[in-house]
């Protein structure tokens, strides 16, 4: 069971160092379009659905630390501090914790509308913490739109992410989905 885990978790972490070196892919195609999708926040949040909540703040800190010295410029003056991701990712992966026992039963309906509500809120909290930092609250014109399509575009990606997901669980031999409801719907 523990080298299971292991094995289950360590694929986990190198889907989402597969997904850090698809995310500029990715944005140099969508970029023209004015639309971002979140593709490695998205496998975090499918991932965090299937680790304990000590892993996923363990998986936040380094996804965090890595997103912030990839996508934060260095300039003399800074609107948000470093490592800002890493709190943002911990406290939207604990609002996806929440959703664990419907996930655990098979249930994907309400994690997979939680994953572009949670990317959904990460965008709002990322501008809040630039204007805080800026001292202007002032919503770009494209803000709604981003907001929205990359909500729905992390969406439509995470059923794709969660068959992902339980095809390792099943392959490692890890079990992510509760024996008895797995049984009970057999029946």
């Amino acid at each position: 069971m523990h080298l299971s885990r292991l094995i289950f978790t360590m694929s986990l972490i190198f889907l989402i160092g597969i997904a850090l070196m698809l995310d500029g892919f990715f944005a140099s195609f969508l970029s023209p379009l004015g639309v971002r999708i979140l593709l490695v926040h998205t496998i975090f949040f499918t991932c965090s659905l299937t680790v304990s909540f000590p892993m996923m703040l363990g998986l936040a800190f380094p996804i965090g630390f890595i997103w912030d010295s990839s996508h934060m410029a260095v300039t003399g003056v800074n609107d948000v501090g470093f490592g800002y991701s890493i709190f943002l990712l911990g406290l939207t992966g604990a609002l996806m914790q929440g959703v664990c026992p419907l996930f655990k039963r098979g249930r994907w309906e309400v994690p997979v509308v939680l994953v572009g509500v949670a990317t959904a809120l990460l965008i709002a909290m990322e501008w809040f913490f630039v204007s805080f930092g800026r001292a202007k609250f002032i919503v770009p014109e494209d803000f709604w739109k981003e907001l929205w399509v990359s909500a729905l575009l992390g969406m439509i990606a995470s059923p794709i992410f969660f068959y992902l997901i339980f095809k390792l669980s099943r392959l490692t031999g890890y079990p992510i989905l509760s024996i008895k409801d797995a049984l009970e719907r057999e029946v």
